[in-house]
């Protein structure tokens, strides 16, 4: 039996014209920051920084837009590799000026950025992509390491995901408030120790984060318009029931911004994190313009909207053209013509 939209939807203040129209926009103003750098900036660099800067927050908020709306849950997992590859493009143009990487793409010290962090992180692991935990690793840990062990919750996400010989010590948490429960839960000695602390997490993760931009934006304005909400989650909370092992979650199911669908599906489809290093290796494939084709198939580029193409072994990939920079393809996940 075929759901219509209320039935579907994953939270109550969602509505469905709202959601056409704002995943509508969303792909209209990726569109086109992509074709120019921002007038915010100083310079035409920092205007291409800030553009793929809100590139990059705009395809993680229509992951969580679609989330929000039931939609299914499989074709997730490409938008969130091309959020994390928004984010690359960001950091190419936030590092340039001073040709180094020794300043994080997304801030442990800003509550926002932090937030969008951990989202991602947990996204990682419930849509089991954790073949982008490297990548994402690449725009926080700077030169040979030079900024690891910024954050410890980001260092405990990251050795569950690349091995802990591959992480950094820390003792510090940047927003310690909030984010402390969800340290402790992830380095609990038992799954039922550490289903109590992600409840206490859960128990006050809205209200902690009244202080980001997003915080009650399901409410209307005073002239009755709705803008900018795109979905509560704690993906990160979901990450962590995954990575703990915990069987039952219903006692979590309470909170209306636990993921419990997708930590539902994370689990129907474990076999997934067990892909072969083969495809793990292909999902991460990328090639920049007048390079050979390493690998025949279907390849994009976050630079554009359907630049999706069918590419032979050895072919030159072309450019894009447009001011935006060298054109970066990416192998895409999904082959089928």
């Amino acid at each position: 039996m075929t759901m219509n939209f209320d039935q579907r939807r994953r939270q109550v203040f969602l509505g469905e014209a709202y959601y056409k129209r704002e995943i509508r926009d969303l792909d209209l103003l990726i569109a086109d920051f992509a074709t120019q750098p921002a007038g915010s900036g100083d310079t035409e660099l920092e205007g291409w920084m800030i553009s793929w800067r809100n590139i990059a927050s705009m395809h993680l908020q229509a992951l969580s837009l679609a989330y929000t709306a039931g939609d299914p849950i499989e074709p997730l997992r490409w938008r969130l590799e091309r959020a994390v590859a928004a984010q690359e493009r960001h950091g190419e143009f936030l590092w340039k000026p001073n040709e180094s990487r020794n300043e994080p793409v997304l801030e442990f010290d800003v509550l926002d950025s932090y937030v969008d962090l951990m989202q991602l992180i947990g996204l990682c692991f419930l849509l089991h992509r954790r073949d982008l935990l490297p990548r994402i690793a690449a725009l926080q840990d700077g030169d040979n390491g030079a900024l690891g062990g910024s954050d410890t919750l980001y260092e405990e996400f990251m050795a569950f995901g690349m091995g802990p010989d591959t992480r950094y010590e820390s003792d510090w948490l940047c927003h310690k408030r909030i984010y402390e429960p969800l340290f402790h839960g992830l380095t609990e000695t038992t799954p039922e120790k550490g289903l109590r602390t992600l409840d206490l997490f859960l128990k006050h993760w809205y209200r902690n984060l009244a202080g980001t931009t997003w915080h009650d934006s399901h409410k209307p304005d005073e002239a009755g318009n709705q803008g900018g909400y795109f979905g509560y989650w704690s993906f990160e909370a979901g990450a962590a029931v995954i990575l703990l092992g915990i069987e039952d979650d219903s006692s979590l199911h309470k909170y209306l911004y636990y993921p419990k669908d997708l930590v539902a599906w994370s689990r129907q489809h474990a076999e997934l994190s067990a892909q072969s290093a083969d495809k793990a290796a292909a999902l991460g494939l990328r090639a920049r313009e007048r390079e050979p084709c390493p690998r025949s198939g279907f390849w994009h580029s976050p630079a554009l909207m359907n630049s999706r193409r069918h590419f032979q072994a050895g072919e030159l990939m072309p450019s894009l053209g447009g001011d935006y920079g060298v054109t970066i393809w990416q192998w895409d996940e999904n082959q089928e013509p």
